[in-house]
This record gives C-alpha cells, sequence and structure tokens, in this order.
C-alpha cells in the first residue's frame, strides 16, 4: 500500500506550513506528500481572472483562494529538500503544461493529474514524455468518460505507466456519493488502482484497500476551520480514533455507480477545461482545431469531445474569447425569440446583474436577481419599469456562510452586516423597476458540515434566528422579506453540509408569523426535505401556501438532488398544483430554478417554462 499526504494547498501560501505539514505526514508514516502547482493565466480565461464575478459564484470565491496560495519556485526548492531529507517521495498536479514543465525541472518522483485534467490528454502526453509514473483521479467524468480515457491511454501512450484513482470531486464527499464499490469495475478496465478521499473520517480508505486500491490518497491539515477550500475535507490525527462512527458509516460508501453529483458539475465548471473561440466566427463557420484554445471555466465542448465537433458548421456567431458548446451547433433561441405560454400569476426568470440585458427582452412581469457579495458594488442603473424586483440575498461572504444562527458571534454578525446592505441595495435600485414593492429572498442559515450538532435543537435555531433578525433595520412598506425553505443535504463551496434549520414547514411558520412576513416556497427544496424525512409534500404544501409571496420551481431527486428539470424528478407536479390551487392563496409571483438552466441562452429555463404551461391557469 502507497499513502499519499496530499498538503495541496493546505499551507494558505506560507512555506514554513508546507514545511511542518511535511513532517507531520513523515510522522504518519506515509510514502510520499503531494503539492500542487498552477500558472493561472494559463488555466483561466483573461476575463475570469480580471473579474470573476463574471462567472459562477464559485469562480468568484476560487480565483482569489487560488492567488493566495501560489507558492514560489524558491519555496518548491525547499520542500524538495525537505522531503529528500526525510525519504518521502515528492509529488505534484500541474494543472498547466509551463507547470508540467516545472515539475520535471524540480525532478519529483510522480505526476498526480487532477480530475479535471483527466481528459486533458495534451498535458497527460507531456507529463508522460518525462518518464515518470501518473496518477490520474477519476473525479468529476463518468463511467464512459472514464473508459474512453483508458482506451486512449493504452492506445497513444503504450508504454505509459499510470494509476486510475477512484475519486468524487465534492469538498466533503458524502458517504452515500463515494460508491467505492466501483473500484472492482475500475479494476476491470485498469489493474492499477487507488483511492483520492474527500470524505469526512478516516475509515473509508481501509475499505478502499480491501476493494484492491493500491495507491490511498488523504488531505492533511492543521486546522479544519481555516480558510480554503480543502482543509474542510482534510484529515487531524486524533480522527483515527472515530472507529465506532466509522465502521457505522461505511455500509453508506458502498454504492456501484460513477455519478456525477451538482457540486461536482460546478466542479467541473470551475477546474476543467473546455473550448474557447480564438477568434470572432460567424454563423456558418466550420470549426477547425486552430480556431479553438482550451481554457477554464469548462462550461463548453471538453477536450475528449472535441473530435465530434470538428469539421461542423456554427449555427449562430461566437465572439473571440467566448465558450464554444455543443449548443453552437443547434439552432439557439433566444431569449428575445422565446415564445412562451400565456401564464395566470407573475412570472419571472432568475439572473445575474450582467446578464439582465439579455432576459430583458422577455418584459417578463417578475425578475429575480440571484446575488453575490460581489454583486452589491455593482452599479446597476438599467430600466425595466414593466417588471416587479425580486432579490436573492447573497448566501456566501468572504469564505463563510450567511447564518443568522450560528454559534460564531463573527459569522452572525457579517450576515447581519451583508443582509443589511444586501436590503439597502434592493431598495436603491427599486427605482428601477415598477411600482410594487421589492421582495427579497433570504436564507436564514442553520447550517454545518458536521452531521451531529451537539447541544442545539430546532428552538434553538429558531430563537437564535428571531434574536438576530431583529438586527435588521428595513420598513415592510418599503420590502417584502420573504425567508426561503431550505434543504437537508445543501452544496456549498464545493462541498455537501447538513442542514438543521428552516427545513421544516412548522420553522418557516414560526417565524414568519412572529414577525409577521410572506415566504419563498422552494417546492424543490420541500420535496428534498420530505424525502428525507418521509413526510408528504402535499401536507407541506398545504401547510406553508397561506404564507407563500413566491415560488422556486424546479424537479427534484433523492435527498440532496437539487434543480432538475421539471418532470425528471421525484415531484408529482399533478399533485402538487392541484393542492397549491385548493390553498385559495392568488397573490405569489414565480421564477423556475433549473440547475444551470441560464446557460446557452437559458436554454434549460426555457424548457421548464414550456414544461410548467399545463399549469398555466394555476401558475
Amino acid at each position: 500500500m502507497y499513502v499519499v499526504s496530499e498538503i495541496g494547498i493546505n499551507h494558505n501560501g506560507c512555506i514554513e506550513t508546507a514545511l511542518s505539514l511535511i513532517e507531520a505526514s513523515h510522522s504518519a508514516g506515509v510514502d510520499a506528500v503531494k503539492f500542487q502547482k498552477r500558472n493561472l493565466s494559463k488555466i483561466y480565461t483573461k476575463k475570469v481572472l480580471t473579474d470573476p464575478n463574471s462567472a459562477e459564484w464559485n469562480i468568484d470565491y476560487l480565483i482569489p483562494v487560488l492567488e493566495e496560495v501560489e507558492l514560489s519556485k524558491e519555496d518548491y526548492l525547499k520542500i524538495k529538500e525537505k522531503c529528500e531529507s526525510l525519504s518521502l517521495d515528492l509529488i505534484v498536479t500541474p494543472f498547466d503544461n509551463d507547470s508540467a514543465k516545472f515539475c520535471n525541472e524540480l525532478n519529483v518522483s510522480a505526476f498526480k493529474i487532477g480530475s479535471a485534467d483527466m481528459v486533458n490528454y495534451e498535458l497527460i502526453e507531456l507529463c508522460h514524455k518525462f518518464d515518470k509514473p501518473l496518477i490520474i483521479s477519476t473525479g468529476m467524468w463518468d463511467e464512459e468518460e472514464i473508459k474512453k480515457s483508458i482506451n486512449f491511454y493504452n492506445k497513444n501512450f503504450k508504454d505509459m505507466e499510470f494509476f486510475m484513482l477512484l475519486a468524487n470531486s465534492t469538498y466533503p464527499t458524502p458517504y452515500e456519493s463515494i460508491n467505492l464499490k466501483y473500484l472492482t469495475k475500475l479494476a476491470r478496465l485498469h489493474s492499477l488502482i487507488g483511492y483520492s478521499g474527500h470524505e469526512r473520517g478516516v475509515f473509508i480508505p481501509t475499505a478502499a484497500q480491501a476493494l484492491g486500491a493500491s495507491i490511498i490518497e488523504k488531505h492533511i491539515t492543521f486546522d479544519r476551520s481555516q480558510t480554503g477550500p480543502d482543509h474542510k475535507a482534510s484529515m487531524l490525527p486524533e480522527e483515527f480514533k472515530e472507529m465506532v462512527l466509522n465502521i457505522r458509516n461505511t455500509s453508506l460508501a458502498l454504492g456501484k455507480h460513477k455519478v456525477v453529483n451538482q457540486a461536482e458539475k460546478l466542479a467541473k465548471e470551475s477546474f476543467a477545461k473546455s473550448a474557447y473561440a480564438i477568434s470572432d466566427m460567424k454563423k456558418g463557420h466550420v470549426l477547425r482545431r486552430k480556431d479553438i484554445v482550451f481554457k477554464s471555466p469548462g462550461k463548453g465542448i471538453h477536450p475528449h469531445q472535441l473530435e465530434e465537433f470538428i469539421g461542423k458548421k456554427i449555427m449562430s456567431s461566437i465572439e473571440s474569447g467566448s465558450c464554444i458548446s455543443d449548443m453552437h451547433f443547434e439552432e439557439i433561441v433566444k431569449v428575445s425569440s422565446w415564445a412562451l405560454p400565456s401564464y395566470s400569476k407573475p412570472w419571472g426568470v432568475k439572473c445575474r446583474f450582467h446578464d439582465f440585458e439579455e432576459y430583458k427582452a422577455l418584459n417578463s412581469p417578475v425578475v429575480e436577481f440571484h446575488c453575490s457579495e460581489t454583486d452589491l458594488n455593482v452599479n446597476f442603473n438599467t430600466y425595466a419599469k414593466n417588471t416587479q424586483l425580486v432579490m436573492h440575498a447573497p448566501e456566501i461572504f468572504g469564505r463563510n456562510l450567511v447564518d443568522i444562527c450560528s454559534d460564531d458571534k463573527f459569522v452572525i454578525k457579517e450576515s447581519i452586516d451583508l443582509l443589511q446592505k444586501s436590503i439597502d441595495k434592493t431598495l436603491a435600485i427599486s427605482k428601477y423597476f415598477n411600482h410594487k414593492k421589492p421582495k427579497f429572498v433570504v436564507h436564514l442559515g442553520g447550517m454545518s458540515l458536521d452531521h451531529v450538532v451537539k447541544d442545539r435543537r430546532y428552538d434553538l435555531f429558531l430563537e437564535s434566528a428571531i434574536e438576530n433578525f431583529k438586527k435588521l433595520d428595513f420598513n415592510s412598506d418599503d420590502i417584502d422579506v420573504i425567508p426561503e425553505n431550505l434543504p437537508p443535504r445543501p452544496w456549498y463551496l464545493g462541498g455537501q453540509w447538513f442542514q438543521y434549520g428552516f427545513m421544516r414547514s412548522d420553522d418557516m411558520i414560526s417565524f414568519c408569523n412572529h414577525f409577521n412576513l410572506k415566504m419563498t416556497y422552494d417546492v424543490c427544496h420541500a420535496k428534498l426535505h420530505c424525502n428525507h424525512d418521509s413526510i408528504s409534500l402535499e401536507e407541506y404544501t398545504k401547510k406553508v401556501m397561506p404564507l407563500v409571496s413566491h415560488l422556486h420551481l424546479s424537479d427534484a431527486r433523492g435527498i440532496d438532488g437539487e434543480g432538475h428539470q421539471i418532470g425528471e424528478g421525484d415531484i408529482d407536479f399533478d399533485l402538487l398544483f392541484n393542492t397549491i390551487e385548493k390553498s385559495k392563496n392568488n397573490d405569489y409571483t414565480w421564477v423556475t430554478e433549473i440547475w444551470s438552466g441560464h446557460l446557452n441562452h437559458g436554454t434549460g429555463c426555457r424548457k421548464s417554462m414550456h414544461n410548467l404551461g399545463k399549469y398555466n391557469k394555476i401558475i
């Protein structure tokens, strides 16, 4: 068994911390330590690097972190020297070609290829030429993509020594998403396999070894509460004592399928490469290899898909520096050309400030802006006089979650300050919209990375939220603050959390009644909660509908499958809308909230609006 201690970027950019983590890893008896090397200008687009907020909020969060933690050449020489003195192998993950060349000059023991680059054949070919073993993770990709990559390696790099590691690129990974039995399938595809784990606890690597893994990789940190994407998924020495909990949780990890969850889809966008246009291309242009460069975010055609599109005509113009997706080879229906059903209630779309100009063409009765912390500083001055404003407050400040019922006084203070700033922003821009009161959607908190929250009960979450909510300054005559019900296993910052407050209908009703507020009813979140607690969505809906001022509509699957397309999940929409109609509440607005529904000119959003057309007499 070959054990790798993944230090990664948990040194936070400090060489002294990096060296101390090497020493701690050596004391634990590992065979190797691993770091990461990046040249961001070679990975991400110029637009994203200069204005991260122009991309998704996870990109806005990620870029500053990566800029802060990059170590210098001199630092890596010290790391190499430390490893040699302790007889440890040094492994580094290069995220671009320049970094791979640097690692070769450093004379690393092996190259680690991160999950995002499993299909980055150019990078893998370069590392192979340096005549070092390759360790390749498979997170973010499904079984067919893994098979295709292994076949490609065997065909084109016939003498390459490489290991394929089962991984899930969620930080931390829920046990039910690990699918550890897939190791036996992976072993049939390739003889050298291993496991790279990001889950809580320490027992899963032992199970992986029993299933044939010959390499184990886990993150290490001195303090899991530190900022950064990897700390919360890292191991502390004392965790080895958690045997009983480990045994009870093992059964959750033995899935048989490789499933890419929502958090991994975001991770794929953040880290994977896809095709971008080198220059402007007009409709009818035949795509050539020289027309594109592979960069992140990876929201378009991935390297392993390229051969499917070379030689095809694009069906819409593409500007230089724009992402190229499969939708560019189909007739794209731009927002200005949508032909939607007529609805009986004020309907709308979700968007960001930076793409509102496109969605404005709909002249929808409602628009909901989902804001990041950075958006609050954007100078918004676009008029939409026929549209009612709905603002969704940021869910993240800095690298923390908004939570007004937290145990951390700093989190509470910063959450209140951010929400107050968001309310003020909503009121400030409401003059650009119609005369109706703006609505303000807010998550109140009550989430935790820990499965068990000691000494915290539902009533204590509620009491804390009520006390801290009083600190907000607003007039109900000027703005409708409408808290949103939350799911049991939400995805934040690339990982899965546990929700303890404001899932239950009773929590929402008690809080709203205390302040005489209405609420945002997210039917997807409610269904996930109902699945988790084995209760009826119909009964949940009956209880909350008298308080509902705004609906979020999407489908749900299981206990953590958020934002599925209408009709593709577990919700019985006939029964749902029948229940809503019987509630006699006719005073609400609604939007759809499909996962990544805004991409490709709102393709997913438009489809959901048509799927809901059969219920247009109710909504």
